[in-house]
């Protein structure tokens, strides 16, 4: 089925309940919504997304909110029933609240799973050229492989996503919405109120990746890690082993790049020789995640003795799984950076603790995508009347807190918490903030403090 480009079809409605784990369950409604893959072309290809909605307890004459999944590519719908469901439960006290499968992920069709996934060579020591290698020729692998199906990846950004917001309110049938968007939902929401702005009523946007926020700056990542080295130094459960974290990470990567050291993997046949760069990339999962911010000291601590089993898990995970989505690939490279932007990275990199190795592989693979840039016009700061209630955490190294100050500069009615010791989350302890302000009612604070610990050191 094709679709003119100002068209959508509503193919329909029906009943459903979510569950979750703890026994509480949801009364809603799926729906599947079809709309153009490309509005540039004056009729393209149908995109299949299907929407969940909760219905609100009473109305109370609110918008429905619409929720932006993150990634791009988290499961949406999927996450009603797991992790948002608590929020979901708040929400729908006061308003609809609303979900969709984003194009090219989950249930949405099509879905751009990546059939070629990166090969690396175990028997060489992975370096920096040799993964954007293995991550281009997956690139092309996947772009072959959906463009013979008739999938053009140059479908699937984020502009095109905006305009997909938009169509699924006039599916509702309603005049406003209200956004709640994190990580790259933030980005999307952006998005959507310089597309789409007359139409939303209230934003909230969490852990902020504002229109020229997606390759990050390796001076903020330093500065990330430089916090945590500060915080452990004073951190009683790590009883004053660690006066110099910052250092220690430094000295241990020197060592792994004078000498690789070679781990073997638990669930394939294999051993992998990891250097330096390979330990950049494991590193840079605690720019966002709790659990590996907690466990940094000892896992450093680990690398230091030359305890590798823990690395070993975390290499392989990293060099053996399915590859990146195709659907993030294109979002994500699309979304690209500007040339400033583009500057500092590199003049940054050179001298940062972990490098770029946290934006690989995107900024490299458009050539092998055959993804179009979307050009500075679409990273230009959003310009917004809408109310907009900005979030972010002190511990979050992927969307930093400078992040949200640099995206609601141009907004007139705009207002930042900050949470101290939060990290790339959204912690249901902001739901009554939240909710009061989908309700008119602007928060009476700017910082929120959340006690944090890294995990407890055994010395050996």
């Amino acid at each position: 089925m094709h679709l003119r480009n100002t068209e959508y079809r509503l193919v329909g409605r029906w009943p459903v309940r979510l569950a979750h784990a703890s026994g509480h369950s949801l009364d809603a409604e799926r729906g599947l919504l079809l709309v153009p893959s490309c509005r540039k072309h004056d009729e393209s290809p149908a995109i299949a997304l299907p929407f969940v909605r909760v219905p609100a307890r009473r109305d109370n004459g609110l918008a429905p909110l619409v929720v932006l999944a993150g990634g791009p590519g988290a499961p949406a719908i999927g996450s009603f029933e797991t992790g948002f469901f608590e929020h979901v439960e708040r929400f729908h006290a006061i308003c609809d609240v609303v979900t969709f499968d984003q194009r090219g992920a989950n249930s949405a069709l099509p879905n751009l799973v990546n059939p070629a996934p990166p090969r690396y060579d175990f028997d060489a020591v992975l370096s920096r050229e040799t993964f954007l290698d293995a991550q281009r020729a997956s690139a092309r692998g996947l772009a072959t492989h959906w463009r013979e199906q008739g999938v053009d990846p140059n479908d699937y950004n984020t502009v095109e996503s905006a305009h997909d917001v938009n169509d699924l309110r006039r599916a509702l049938g309603v005049a406003k919405i209200n956004l709640h968007g994190a990580s790259y939902g933030s980005h999307l929401g952006l998005t959507v109120l310089k597309q789409h702005g007359e139409h939303v009523d209230r934003a909230i946007l969490c852990i902020v990746e504002g229109l020229d926020d997606t390759h990050k700056l390796p001076d903020n990542t330093d500065r990330h890690f430089r916090h945590l080295s500060d915080l452990a130094r004073t951190d009683r459960s790590l009883k004053g082993e660690f006066p110099d974290l910052f250092g220690e990470i430094a000295e241990v990567l020197d060592a792994f790049e004078h000498q690789p050291r070679t781990v073997e993997f638990a669930n394939t046949d294999a051993r992998a020789h990891v250097g330096k760069f390979a330990l950049q990339l494991v590193l840079g999962n605690a720019l966002g995640s709790i659990r590996a911010i907690r466990e940094l000291p000892g896992f450093v601590r680990e690398l230091a003795r030359g305890d590798l089993a823990t690395l070993a898990r975390r290499v392989e995970r990293r060099l053996t799984g399915p590859g990146i989505h195709g659907m993030q690939l294109a979002m994500d490279y699309a979304s690209g950076a500007s040339a400033q932007r583009s500057r500092l990275i590199d003049s940054q990199r050179c001298v940062a603790l972990l490098d770029d190795s946290f934006n690989l592989p995107f900024p490299f693979v458009g050539d092998a995508l055959g993804v179009d840039d979307l050009g500075d016009d679409f990273r230009a700061p959003v310009q917004s009347d809408v109310p907009t209630l900005f979030c972010t955490g002190t511990l979050d190294g992927r969307t930093p807190t400078v992040n949200a100050e640099g995206a609601r500069r141009e907004f007139a009615h705009s207002h930042l918490v900050v949470v101290e010791g939060a990290t790339h989350e959204t912690p249901p302890f902001l739901l009554d903030l939240q909710t009061e302000f989908l309700q008119g009612k602007d928060p009476d604070t700017d910082r929120l403090v959340r006690p944090f610990a890294f995990n407890p050191f055994r010395a050996a």
